[in-house]
C-alpha cells in the first residue's frame, strides 16, 4: 500500500548532527535499513569535518552547498547529486539558504573529526 506525506503533514525537527544543529524532517523509514529526510541549512552553515559508518546520497533541491572531501572541492546547486562512500571523511557548507534530500542507510552513525578520534553521534 503506497504511504503518503503531504506538506502540511510534514513535521520538521532541530537536531545535532556532528555538533552542529539543523532542521531536518524524515520523510520515510522503511524499518529495514533506509530513510528519506528533507534538511534544510542557513547560509554559511557547515558541518564540520566528519564521516559515516554507513552510506549517504544527497540531491540538492535549492541552494547552493560546498562539498570538500579527498582533496575534492565541489559547489553543488539545485538538481546536483552526491553520493559518500562509508568512511569517506568530508565537510558540508551552504553557501546560501539550502535544502537537501539525504537518503541514507540506517542506522547512520557518524563521527565528528577532531583529531582525538572525534564524538559518535546517531542520526
Amino acid at each position: 500500500m503506497p504511504k503518503f506525506t503531504q506538506v502540511g503533514e510534514r513535521e520538521w525537527i532541530h537536531e545535532d548532527v556532528v555538533g552542529h544543529a539543523i532542521d531536518r524532517c524524515k520523510l520515510w523509514y522503511d524499518g529495514h535499513g533506509l530513510s528519506f529526510s528533507l534538511v534544510k541549512m542557513p547560509p554559511d552553515h557547515e558541518l564540520s569535518l566528519h564521516r559515516h559508518e554507513t552510506w549517504v546520497s544527497v540531491f540538492v533541491v535549492d541552494g547552493v552547498l560546498k562539498w570538500e572531501g579527498g582533496g575534492q572541492e565541489r559547489k553543488l546547486g539545485a538538481g546536483d547529486f552526491y553520493f559518500v562512500q562509508p568512511g569517506e571523511e568530508h565537510v558540508e557548507t551552504s553557501l546560501e539558504d539550502t535544502t537537501v534530500l539525504i537518503i541514507k542507510a540506517e542506522p547512520n552513525v557518524q563521527y565528528s573529526i577532531d583529531g582525538t578520534g572525534g564524538d559518535r553521534r546517531q542520526s
